[in-house]
């Protein structure tokens, strides 16, 4: 029996930065893999989560950030794949791209035109299924600037932004033509620095991509 293959193109909450120590939470912490194990031998998970990564903007600190420039490799690698989760946005934030909440939106747009338009041209025979996912909320610490990514984010700015994604994302999925996922409405970043997952959040959220996950495949059986 052939797997679904699904893959999950994200940043840092999707890498399972672990923000006690800056290091990476291990398989069964992770969403990614708490979904794999959820959604059982059937499906194929594959993690292609990178820390600071962005929808579409250049970084000059840190290299190969922009995920519409990564995007089309990464589906080649891994091609062919029957779903593709895009979970980016939050590193978007950050003060010294200045970018708000409408042109964030628009880049994720620009990654699900990129997926169809790499496999229109490429592999046109198969077309993964997309589920596009609004980043979770900024929390209060870093808002406040008791967290240590508060200045890199610009504090207020950035609790705010976050706050206005998700209507904006859903509306692009509705346009798009792709599956919608709130993750704030479903999974809350931790208290450590107001801004990663920590386990009941990773917890959280692969059950609730489990649920839209299988809500996805049973309408195109």
């Amino acid at each position: 029996m052939k797997k679904k293959s699904i893959l999950c193109y994200g940043d840092s909450n999707t890498f399972g930065y672990r923000p006690t120590d800056s290091r990476r939470y291990p398989w069964g912490v992770r969403w990614t893999s708490l979904l794999a194990e959820r959604l059982g031998e059937e499906f194929q998970v594959i993690e292609a989560g990178l820390n600071s990564r962005t929808t579409v903007i250049d970084d000059d600190i840190e290299k190969d950030r922009n995920g519409w420039k990564t995007i089309d490799l990464v589906l080649e690698m891994n091609w062919p794949l029957d779903l593709v989760i895009v979970m980016l946005g939050t590193n978007d934030m950050k003060a010294r791209y200045r970018a708000e909440a409408a042109e964030i939106a628009e880049g994720a747009r620009t990654l699900v035109k990129e997926i169809r338009r790499l496999h229109r041209e490429v592999h046109p025979d198969w077309m993964p299924r997309i589920l596009l996912v609004s980043p979770l909320l900024i929390g209060e610490k870093l808002r406040d600037g008791l967290s240590g990514f508060s200045e890199s984010f610009g504090g207020e700015r950035a609790y705010r932004i976050s706050r206005e994604l998700a209507p904006l994302y859903r509306k692009v999925a509705e346009e798009e033509q792709c599956w919608f996922l709130d993750a704030a409405c479903t999974a809350s970043v931790g208290c450590v620095d107001a801004l990663h997952l920590e386990e009941e959040g990773h917890r959280a959220l692969a059950a609730a991509m489990e649920q839209k996950v299988r809500e996805i495949f049973r309408s195109v059986q």
